[in-house]
C-alpha cells in the first residue's frame, strides 16, 4: 500500500513545467505568385510551339477572342496526342470543350467566339 502511494505522489505532477527555449514557432503565410493571375493571349500572339501528330513543329496562334497561352497550348498538344480519337478526314475531336479540326497544315480549335490555330 505505501508503494502504490509513493507512485501516486510521483505521478502527482510533481516535476516542474518546462518554459519554451525560444520564440513561439511563427509558420510563415506563402507569398502571392510573382505573376499572378496568366494574362490574356492577344489576337495574333505566338504562343509557343507544339509537335503535331505527324511529328512536325507549328506555332499556336490565338486567332480570335480571349484565352491564355497556357490554355492554347495544352488544348492543341492534347489534340496533336495519338491516344485522343478524331473522326473524319477533318480530324474533327473535342478536346476540354474546344472543336478541333485540321485542314492541311493548319489545325484550329474552336471554344464559343475564341478561336487558336497551330500553323507550320
Amino acid at each position: 500500500m505505501l508503494a502504490l502511494l509513493g507512485l501516486a505522489a510521483c505521478s502527482a505532477g510533481g516535476h516542474p513545467k518546462q518554459r519554451p527555449s525560444g520564440p513561439p514557432l511563427v509558420i510563415p503565410k506563402p507569398s502571392p505568385s510573382p505573376t499572378g493571375r496568366p494574362h490574356a493571349a492577344r489576337p495574333g500572339e505566338i504562343c509557343g510551339k507544339i509537335t503535331t501528330i505527324a511529328g512536325s513543329s507549328a506555332r499556336v496562334v490565338v486567332v480570335r477572342g480571349r484565352t491564355t497561352c497556357a490554355t492554347a497550348l495544352r488544348v492543341l498538344g492534347k489534340y496533336n496526342d495519338p491516344a485522343v480519337p478524331a473522326e473524319g478526314t477533318a480530324g474533327l475531336a473535342v478536346v476540354d470543350h474546344w472543336t478541333c479540326q485540321t485542314r492541311r497544315t493548319v489545325t484550329t480549335c474552336t471554344l464559343r467566339s475564341t478561336v487558336i490555330q497551330s500553323r507550320p
